[in-house]
């Protein structure tokens, strides 16, 4: 007996519907893998410090006092952390605040959601320059953007930094302008004046974000609007300065905000007290300096980042909106590097020129692989899979064990600190991530010692000179910040106080 086939329509994928399934799958998976990574342990890893308590300072003040400032025991400072992060970070936090009372989970859930909007933004931009394939491997480089002494994407979108808020102003920057040349060169519509506008906001809030990266972001657009004018002759002059004109202008009116309302003093006398504050680090020009990070743009990626982003530049000698529309994610990381080597050296400063350069490894490790395979290099194209699999999984490695292992440290100390010691009196220290813990009543070291401290133990510069025990404070904390600059002198300390209580790092000393 004969029994006829039925044919089901449809009844198995596609081979391009199937590879369509498992890319979506890939994408699910790495979004729920950074959202978890985002969000475990969130108040307990990485370690609370230094800089994440001063840029916490300005919201809690903003909402305790309605003052836009850093706060110590002797009055507002409306310098240091008001100048280095802007209000795209500090007034969500303090609603924040506002709404769930003041924490550090309070102010580090705003900075997980900056990290998710990177996260997105990074994949679509990935995706709209090289396809998706790339975008996805992009996507998981700039998740393992770390190296093995210092943190990556993972650590940093977890603290109150601007770096990460930054940064996802300019990939939705970077997303504006690729419209903007879409459109002008497809002839769709004239909609490209408005996609350059937008891109030119996006730009101008990452600067008010960051004030570091108005040295790079401003020449970024200046050096674009000339090369395509001269030579890829593809964007409308609109195009061209919409971008440039209204991230500086961005810039300037949050300026001259900060210089006639958020200081004490006359617009000339703020104008100098922010030179001072934010002008530290900047330019170097130090042996040590430089020496440090060229190790450190070596080890991001286990030494592709350079290659990359120099195959980068190659590619985009094409005159082709394709090339246009990559131009930028190779020149801020390769102007970013540029400066890095001339600053202070500081490993987070190089931090947002990693991130964009994770789409240039991506790149470069597509088409490597895919030349060795036409070649029929098969062993050499699986040895690249490998190597590029252990400059991933690694870095993924560190970082997972970072946020898998809390610390309470500061939490306990707070929890001493409220039980035993009376929040009137004076508590001298340089940990100004306590305050988020506990009401007292804290003296923090001027600002101005701040770039001296650093330089002293980063570079071995002048000494730090502060007479902060000389005024006999009832007490005394010291963490991991003034221990790394050793602010405090110990042989004081010994003679004239004694540990009252300890939570590693965190050493709370009383008087005699």
């Amino acid at each position: 007996m004969n029994i006829p086939s039925i044919s089901v329509p449809n009844a198995g994928l596609s081979s391009a519907a199937h590879v369509k399934m498992l890319e979506r799958m890939a994408l699910a998976g790495l979004l729920a893998l950074a959202l978890f990574l985002a969000l475990i342990n969130l108040p307990y890893a990485p370690r609370t410090w230094f800089d994440e308590g001063s840029h916490l300072h300005v919201p809690e003040t903003l909402l305790r006092y309605g003052v836009y400032a850093d706060i110590s025991s002797e009055g507002f400072r409306y310098y240091g952390p008001t100048v280095g992060v802007g209000p795209t970070v500090m007034l969500p936090i303090a609603l924040s605040f506002q709404l769930a009372g003041v924490g550090l989970l309070q102010g580090r859930i705003v900075i997980v959601a900056y990290f998710l909007v990177a996260v997105v933004a990074f994949y679509l931009l990935a995706r709209r320059i090289s396809g998706p394939r790339v975008a996805l491997l992009a996507l998981t480089l700039m998740l393992a953007s770390r190296t093995v002494r210092y943190e990556g994407v993972i650590e940093y979108g977890r603290q109150v930094l601007g770096e990460v808020p930054g940064i996802a102003f300019l990939l939705l920057g970077m997303l504006a302008w690729s419209a903007a040349v879409k459109t002008r060169h497809n002839a769709i519509s004239d909609r490209s004046t408005v996609y350059a506008g937008l891109a030119g906001l996006a730009f101008g809030l990452a600067l008010v974000t960051k004030n570091q990266f108005v040295l790079i972001v401003p020449p970024m657009l200046a050096l674009i609007a000339v090369l395509d004018w001269r030579y890829y002759k593809i964007g409308s002059w609109p195009m061209r300065l919409l971008p440039f004109f209204i991230a500086c202008s961005c810039f300037g009116v949050w300026t001259l905000i900060q210089l006639q309302f958020l200081g004490p003093g006359s617009f000339a006398a703020n104008l100098a007290q922010t030179r001072r504050a934010a002008a530290g680090a900047i330019f170097v020009f130090e042996f040590d300096a430089t020496r440090r990070a060229l190790i450190y743009i070596v080890e991001s990626y286990a030494g592709l980042l350079v290659p990359a982003l120099a195959y980068g530049l190659w590619r985009c000698r094409r005159r082709s909106a394709e090339a246009l529309v990559l131009l930028p994610t190779i020149l801020l990381p390769s102007l970013w590097l540029c400066w890095y080597l001339v600053s202070l050296g500081w490993p987070r400063y190089a931090f947002p020129a990693v991130v964009f350069g994770a789409l240039a490894v991506a790149v470069l490790v597509r088409d490597t692989f895919v030349w060795l395979r036409k070649r029929s290099q098969h062993r050499l194209a699986w040895v690249v899979a490998s190597y590029v699999a252990l400059v991933v999984l690694v870095p993924l490695a560190l970082s997972t064990r970072v946020v898998f292992t809390p610390t309470d440290a500061a939490q306990r100390m707070a929890a001493y600190m409220n039980d035993a010691i009376p929040d009137t009196v004076i508590v001298e220290t340089w940990e100004p991530e306590m305050a988020v813990f506990t009401d007292h009543n804290f003296h923090y070291p001027p600002i101005e010692l701040l770039d001296v401290a650093v330089r002293n133990t980063w570079l071995d510069g002048p000494p730090l000179v502060y007479d902060g025990l000389a005024v006999r404070p009832p007490y005394v904390l010291i963490g991991s910040f003034g221990s790394w600059v050793a602010i405090y002198d110990q042989d004081v300390l010994d003679s004239e106080y004694e540990l009252l209580y300890s939570a590693d790092p965190y050493a709370f000393y009383g008087r005699k």
